[in-house]
């Protein structure tokens, strides 16, 4: 059994573990808080990041369905261009098999018409006059439709051709557009593929976190075992040190009162008076 200087030291010694334990538990508690907090950040981030990402989504479809418009757009254009250049084909192959009749003055061929007309009714002519009066009517009218069919047509070749002018720019406008349109939806993309690879090593950031906390947390639980432990041996050394002060406190009043008791049973044998506190002390009555 360890004397009394030696349970000072053990119960210093066991003193000083605990002072340290609890250094180092609050050591431990506080890199806990800081990182609780680097958590709640890289959290706030992800949750920032998240919204982002659904903008951006939603930025993404607008744009998309906004392409996709001028693509059905730009299809329409380009069967129409198609269906113009056939028109165009068509239309040019009967003005080239018309193009005689282009040159054709269609006033004066009128006017011609009109005064072989009002001979055959204003002068009396010779049947045979008459008959090829009227034959140079028909060939002239025949003419005519011929010149003003080419005519038409060349309006409506130059009304085509302008159609497919418009058609072209119009396109090229469209293209212009899809482009831009592409262009904005690959950043897009390409931000969206940023945003996701930031979170998923926020997410890895807030794992280590996670394992950091746990490991320290656990730490905790053992020191604090450790420190609860140790203040169970502390009080059983303070209940050790307290039995010894006492067993030697006793032992040094047993001794006393023995001195004293001796010194009454001299005084017996020597015949001296005793006193009532010699009395009390022969009888082991003494407070002493």
């Amino acid at each position: 059994m360890l004397n009394e200087d030696e349970l000072l030291r053990k119960i210093s010694d066991v003193r000083e573990q605990i002072k340290r334990l609890k250094l180092q538990r609050a050591e431990i508690a506080g890199r806990v808080k800081s990182l609780k907090e680097e958590r709640r950040e890289l959290i706030s981030k992800i949750k920032a990041a998240r919204e982002d990402l659904n903008k951006l989504r939603e930025e993404l479809s607008r744009l998309k369905e906004e392409r996709q418009k001028l693509v059905n757009e730009r299809r329409d254009v380009i069967r129409r261009i198609r269906d113009v250049k056939s028109e165009l084909f068509s239309k040019r192959e009967v003005l080239i098999s018309l193009k005689n009749h282009e040159s054709v003055p269609i006033s004066k061929i009128k006017m011609k018409i009109d005064r072989l007309e009002w001979r055959i009714i204003t002068e009396s002519l010779p049947l045979e006059e008459e008959n090829r009066l009227v034959k140079e009517i028909a060939r002239l009218e025949s003419i005519l439709e011929d010149a003003l069919k080419a005519r038409k047509l060349r309006n409506e070749y130059n009304e085509l051709r302008a159609e497919l002018k418009s058609l072209i720019i119009e396109l090229n406008s469209l293209n212009s557009k899809i482009s831009e349109l592409s262009d904005k939806i690959g950043k897009i993309r390409s931000s969206i593929g940023e945003i996701k690879k930031n979170v998923k090593e926020l997410r890895s950031a807030i794992e280590e976190k996670n394992n950091q906390i746990r490991k320290l947390v656990n730490e905790l639980v053992e020191i604090t075992n450790k420190i609860n432990e140790l203040g169970e041996s502390y009080r059983r050394l303070q209940e050790n040190l307290r039995e010894i002060r006492i067993a030697k406190k006793k032992a040094a009043e047993e001794r006393i009162l023995k001195e004293k008791r001796e010194m009454v049973e001299r005084k017996i044998r020597e015949g001296k008076r005793l006193t009532l506190d010699d009395l009390k002390i022969l009888y082991g009555e003494s407070d002493e």
